[in-house]
């Protein structure tokens, strides 16, 4: 692996909240960086709380984001409920268990690889008949939990905590992109991002975007890129990133 990224140029499309860690590591590794959110990420309203059962009986809590994890601990703090210790909690992945562990609490269990196909293998959710289960997500996004879940006769409380809407960019600034062709690699966490990233440039732009590399943080990602036309796709772990950038300075 090479210890430079010789100024690689990276579409970082990350919500503004979630991408200054990963930019600052780009750039301390001698490439650059472009933000362009693709995803803005606002607070549902508060009536998601009324939805809570007594959280002194809830068995299990999945947390499918860390801006689940933000909007739900920050909303209970506000209201004075306590979260009781026996709630045995799973998060998605690496990044969700920090924060959930910065409110001072437990995380029990993390699938090996961050999605729901993995969560639901976990073998806590193997027999999961008659008990209390929360599920912290935001609106939209894929219901395979709740789906799955229910239909293993669990007793899920789905509790939409946030939404996400598509950003307001300067499009003279986003069409400088393409037309002066600045970006070597777009990276992609999800789905929403994808088709946000083809309405916040031109139709004009889209055969730009098809013909980019891009990094996507998954296969099922990636099949929805290539049904849209985008055929120069690398798959990487969400944690193995930098090493993926430096594999396309070493390989390409």
């Amino acid at each position: 692996m090479k210890d430079s990224l010789n100024g690689l140029c990276i579409l970082n499309t990350r919500p503004q909240s979630q991408a200054h860690e990963l930019s600052q590591s780009i750039r301390a590794a001698g490439g650059n960086v472009i933000e362009l959110p693709t995803i803005e990420i606002e607070a549902m309203p508060n009536d998601w709380i009324h939805l809570l059962p007594n959280l002194k009986t809830v068995d299990k809590a999945i947390f499918i984001s860390a801006n689940a994890v933000h909007f739900c601990f920050t909303q209970l703090l506000q209201k004075h409920l306590d979260w009781p210790s026996s709630i045995q909690v799973i998060a998605i992945g690496q990044g969700t268990a920090a924060a959930i562990e910065k409110f001072g609490i437990q995380v029990s269990e993390i699938p090996e690889i961050p999605d729901s196909e993995h969560l639901l293998a976990l073998k806590t959710f193997q027999q999961p008949e008659k008990q209390n289960v929360l599920l912290f997500k935001g609106e939209g996004g894929r219901e395979l939990i709740e789906e799955q879940l229910t239909q293993k006769g669990a007793n899920l409380v789905v509790l939409k905590v946030y939404k996400r809407v598509i950003p307001q960019i300067n499009p003279q600034w986003v069409e400088s992109l393409w037309r002066d062709d600045l970006v070597d690699i777009i990276l992609l966490t999800s789905e929403l991002s994808l088709h946000n990233i083809f309405k916040l440039f031109d139709k004009e732009a889209h055969n730009w975007l098809r013909n980019k590399k891009w990094l996507m943080i998954s296969e099922r990602l990636a099949q929805v890129a290539f049904s849209l036309g985008i055929k120069n796709i690398r798959v990487c772990h969400p944690g193995r990133v930098m090493n993926t950038l430096f594999d396309y300075v070493d390989k390409d």
